[in-house]
């Protein structure tokens, strides 16, 4: 099982989540509001303060590569800026559903 965590610009999140959501077997996501700052690479190294929303998914291994091409082909702008935002991947030791005591893949089920 994975947790997938994708920051995303504001005004593409409800393609990514729609997009998600007509997925099959994607058990849902987390929608959260965050801000920051970030360094922007030019020659003043100047940092900027930034909005973005942060979706949070956790899935079951065979769908992580689908997932992710999702978030990417929906949250990318036309031209694909590098403030577009990032993906990150990480290993779930466990999961449990607190409703039934399921544990595992068996958790994430809908």
């Amino acid at each position: 099982m994975k947790e997938i965590k994708a920051y995303v610009r504001n005004n593409m999140v409800d393609a990514v989540v729609d997009a998600l959501a007509a997925m099959p077997g994607v058990p849902g996501v987390a929608v959260v509001p965050v801000s920051g700052f970030g360094h922007v690479h030019d020659d003043r190294d100047t940092t900027v303060r930034i909005r973005m929303t942060k979706l949070e998914i956790d899935v079951p291994d065979a769908q992580v590569e689908a997932v992710i091409d999702c978030i990417v082909r929906h949250a990318r702008t036309g031209a694909g800026h590098p403030g577009d935002g990032r993906v990150y991947v990480t290993s779930l030791e466990e999961t449990v559903r607190i409703a039934d005591g399921r544990r595992g893949d068996a958790s994430l089920a809908i």
